[in-house]
């Protein structure tokens, strides 16, 4: 059995270096741990939102991570350039040597679609 984590980064009364720090660290520990994979959750103006361009920040992860797999719970469709989508995800898959599992869908939260 394998076990991954999704994460929404949400609010943690923090600054948000200090969150995506915190972040980083705790999916460094993921690593360690042997989980199978970790997955951050895209979101935009909502506390849900600490992480809302995903590619960033696992770019960033990208960078400390031996096993771990990682991708992004979900992508929201309706708010990428289908080519510029492609080209993230393909090449954060190319820094992580073929360990990137994207999610996309079309997103549900009404806040994500806000103006």
């Amino acid at each position: 059995m394998k076990f991954g984590v999704f994460d929404h980064l949400d609010a943690a009364g923090v600054l948000l270096g200090e969150l995506y720090a915190n972040r980083l660290r705790l999916a460094e520990a993921y690593d360690r741990d042997d989980f199978h994979a970790y997955h951050p959750a895209e979101h935009h103006g909502a506390p849900l939102g600490g992480a809302p361009s995903p590619a960033v920040f696992l770019a960033a992860l990208s960078q400390r991570k031996q096993r771990l797999r990682f991708g992004s719970m979900v992508l929201l469709l309706p708010l990428h350039h289908p080519l510029r989508l492609i080209e993230e995800i393909c090449m954060l898959d190319q820094l992580r040597g073929g360990r990137r599992e994207p999610g996309i869908g079309r997103g549900v939260s009404p806040f994500d679609f806000c103006d």
